[in-house]
């Protein structure tokens, strides 16, 4: 987004929006995308991981599976995730000394206060103690059924195109210097 002023000005001056107003612009892009309401389940508890817009996905059926269910079909997706930081942000959280605070779990894990997601180290597997597929595509169990039964799947937990997708946690809060055009092309995968 990029505003151009010319009122009084010899030339048009360009001035950048600065990165408060971005996030905050995706942040309500995420929210008129999918309101919680509209995909059932339970109410959003303190400090519960993000929900980003995905569609196709009822959180009142669907419940987390982690990586290694979503890898086999999505071989291409799965080695992207691996190679980035979003595969070892537990072990980053762990070694600020932050592991046991709610506030920063959420971020850092899975699924963390949602049914079937993360709950601590000593009471979940691992297997959720990262930000893994379903952090930003929701929960998986719906669509690996689907997919098991050869039921179309297709439109599963997709995410628009855009930083909406990424804002429940690369707030300006948290992340003053997310930019998603720069963000993207280092995870950016497909099917």
């Amino acid at each position: 987004m990029i505003f151009l002023l010319a009122c009084h000005a010899p030339r048009p001056v360009v001035l950048e929006p600065d990165g408060a107003a971005l996030l905050e612009a995706a942040e309500a892009e995420a929210a008129r995308l999918v309101p919680d309401a509209a995909r059932g389940g339970p109410p959003l508890v303190q400090f519960a991981s993000p929900l980003p817009p995905f569609s196709g996905v009822s959180r009142s059926t669907a419940r987390y599976v982690g990586e290694a269910a979503c890898a086999p079909c999505h071989a291409s997706a799965a080695a992207t995730w691996d190679a980035s930081a979003h595969a070892s942000a537990w072990a980053a959280l762990e070694g600020a000394s932050a592991g046991q605070r709610a506030d920063c779990v959420g971020c850092h894990a899975t699924g963390y206060r949602q049914p079937g997601g993360f709950r601590d180290p000593a009471a979940s597997s691992l297997a959720l103690g990262q930000v893994g597929c379903e952090a930003c595509h929701g929960p998986g169990s719906d669509h690996v059924a689907a997919c098991a039964d050869d039921r179309d799947a297709d439109g599963y937990g997709e995410l628009p195109s855009s930083d909406a997708a990424c804002v429940g946690c690369h707030s300006w809060e948290r992340s003053p210097d997310f930019r998603w055009a720069a963000a993207w092309p280092i995870i950016a995968h497909g099917l």
